[in-house]
């Protein structure tokens, strides 16, 4: 048996007596990837298929490293690709718990493999055919799975909980500044970091010094050459977590209840308690002196920043390539709550100087890149989702739900018309003991399914929306969700590259007069004509005196350049000299804005209404966007941001 290959059509005998099996094999963490789980599972199916003369070995699929609490798993999706096209019939795991490691994932795993349209069986215990006996053997083997899952869990909880109340390291990596001693053996504990013990003090150092920001203070770093304890770049972020660490503190919290964000918090129970053992406070070597540390979170508390920012989501986040080859994440930039893109080598040890986008403005115009696209495509030309796998897979379990549904009325039926006889008779107590466990199981069961249901339908929901965005007659993706945004993105093979690279965003603060056009909503008026020049002029004699008008600029010429400039978004450097010099002209235009002349001199040209907005945001990187529908429609017209697609290789 070929393990990892893929299956072909060839594999899968025409005979209708012979079964086409495939193995499917899973390993938990990595580190057992180059041991012995992955072999042993196969022997043993090699072994199982090889007692059954109508049996015949196709292939084989392996998830290693992946957790059996998920459903979402690369080896998996090939087996039930491989179901879909007809080259399985069964699926053979070495015990039930490669389907996963509980009662709901293990389920879910077999009716995505009977609805793809196989069924399983399992090497340690079989099975047997469908019928009652069936689910109330899976059932009983689930229930085993997750016990024993429980069981390791605690065990290792406990020992954990032990070795934190003995003073020793639980596991997990060393706070910043410690290292483990005798990591790997019984009692392993920590120790001083002298390297990292040298940059905590140096930290301490700088924050109760005062008069630096955390990212001055990663620069500060980054200048001397101090990289993370992974070779990375010191950032705001990081930085921000090492100073809350227990290097500044003396001590290490093990089971902390009150940090519960990110993948790793402590699990609660009901009384918001930790679920696996009390909180335990490791004390540690000092790194500072008593009164070092109390001047320290005196100077750190000038420095806090939010905990954590808002979630945001990010349907282009991978689909962005910067100069330097490496993709774009999105990122909320909390100092101004803007949603942004950044180059992932923002971070790496030499800096790749790559441009941040506005997370609005990139989504808009891709958006509107698609919606172009698909509305010059003929509906039937169109992509479409690979939905009726999903809606198929809706039907059937619809049909189980309802079938369960009917087996635990059943029950329930029956046990009524026990309950009506002698119940001190033996035999009839013992059929309704009977009765009332094989009730709990397929409650147990129709709870799981129908939560599973409730997961498919929200997911047909989805498709559903995009599927009606794809046929409708003006597509338009800004009214999907960005989760949804995400799927025709993929759907359409969506690549953008930033097209100038010598584009840089503009230095310094916005202009104010920009910005008083922005907050009150002011229109840019046209240029004056020989009437509104005369007016605007004996406005500015009546609040000027008359070394204003001395100078030799043309102050009829700097009011059209002032116009003109708003209306284009230029630089004032970009300023063509027939309005005058930029300089005299930037700083006119800023007089009559502190003085209150510049709103009466836009009152007075917009009298017509004919102004128009002003533009601010010229100063933007030109965008490619490429996607695999650009061969299908007519090329698009240039434009200030996005040039011409092409189709990707």
């Amino acid at each position: 048996m070929q393990q990892g290959t893929a299956l072909r059509a060839e594999d899968k005998v025409k005979d209708t007596e012979t079964v086409a099996v495939a193995v499917y094999m899973r390993v938990s963490t990595a580190e057992q990837k180059g041991k012995y789980g992955i072999p042993a599972q196969a022997q043993a199916a090699r072994a199982f298929v090889g007692e059954r003369s109508s049996w015949r070995l196709v292939g084989a699929r392996e998830d290693m490293g992946e957790s059996g609490s998920t459903v979402s798993r690369p080896g998996l999706k090939a087996l039930l690709d491989d179901i879909s096209a007809g080259h399985v019939d069964l699926v053979l795991v070495h015990r039930l718990d490669r389907l996963g490691r509980t009662e709901a994932a293990i389920w879910r795993c077999i009716w995505q493999i009977e609805d793809a349209g196989a069924r399983v069986e399992c090497c340690a215990e079989t099975l047997g055919d469908s019928g009652l006996d069936w689910w109330l053997t899976v059932d009983r083997l689930a229930r085993e799975v997750e016990a024993e899952y429980r069981r390791i869990v605690s065990r290792t909880q406990s020992g954990r909980q032990m070795k934190a109340v003995d003073g020793g390291w639980p596991g997990g990596p060393p706070p910043y500044g410690y290292r483990i001693s005798g990591k790997g053996a019984f009692g392993s504990t920590l120790e001083v970091d002298p390297g990292e013990a040298e940059v905590v003090r140096l930290l301490a150092d700088l924050v109760i010094e005062g008069g630096r920001t955390l990212s001055e203070l990663a620069d500060e770093l980054n200048s001397r050459g101090i990289s993370t304890r992974n070779g990375k770049r010191w950032s705001s972020v990081n930085l921000h977590r090492r100073l809350q660490g227990a290097a500044f503190v003396g001590e290490a919290v093990f089971r902390r209840p009150d940090q519960q964000w990110g993948d790793h918090c402590t699990r609660l129970d009901g009384d918001g308690r930790p679920l696996h053992g009390d909180t335990v406070v490791i004390p540690l070597p000092s790194l500072l002196p008593e009164d070092r540390v109390r001047a320290f979170h005196e100077a750190l508390t000038a420095l806090s920043r939010q905990r954590r920012n808002p979630i945001r989501a990010y349907p282009l986040t991978g689909r962005i390539r910067g100069q330097c080859g490496r993709p774009y994440v999105g990122c909320f930039r909390s100092k101004d709550e803007v949603r942004t893109y950044r180059c992932s080598g923002w971070n790496a040890a030499v800096l790749c100087g790559c441009l941040s986008l506005s997370a609005d403005q990139v989504e808009d115009q891709v958006a509107r890149h698609i919606n172009r696209l698909l509305a010059s495509m003929p509906v039937h030309r169109r992509p479409t989702l690979s939905s009726s796998a999903a809606q198929t897979q809706l039907v059937r379990h619809l049909e189980r739900v309802a079938s369960l549904g009917r087996i635990v009325a059943q029950c329930a039926e029956e046990l009524d018309h026990l309950r009506d006889q002698d119940r001190h008779d033996r035999v009839i107590a013992a059929a309704m003991r009977q009765l009332e466990a094989e009730q709990r199981v397929f409650e147990r069961i129709l709870a799981h399914a129908r939560d599973w249901l409730s997961e498919l339908e929200n997911l047909c929901d989805r498709d559903a929306r995009c599927t009606a965005v794809l046929g409708a007659a003006a597509p338009d993706i800004h009214s999907l969700l960005p989760a949804e945004q995400r799927r025709l993105i993929e759907l359409a093979g969506v690549r953008v590259d930033i097209a100038d690279p010598e584009f840089r965003y503009r230095e310094g603060t916005k202009c104010l007069t920009v910005r008083w056009h922005e907050r009150t909503g002011t229109l840019v008026p046209p240029d004056p004509t020989d009437g509104q020049w005369r007016r605007v002029e004996a406005l500015l004699r009546s609040r000027y005196r008359a070394h204003h008008f001395r100078s030799p600029l043309d102050l009829r010429a700097a009011l059209t350049g002032m116009l003109h400039r708003l209306r284009t978004g230029i630089l004032w450097r970009d300023l063509p000299y027939r309005f005058g010099a930029p300089g005299k002209v930037r700083f006119r235009q800023r007089t009559w804005l502190a003085d209150g002349v510049w709103p009466e001199i836009v009152r007075l040209l917009n009298e017509e209404g004919t102004g128009t907005p002003v533009l601010s945001c010229a100063a933007r990187p030109k965008l490619a966007i490429r996607t695999a529908l650009d061969v299908e429609a007519p090329p698009a017209p240039d434009g200030p941001d996005v040039v011409n697609p092409v189709k990707i290789s």
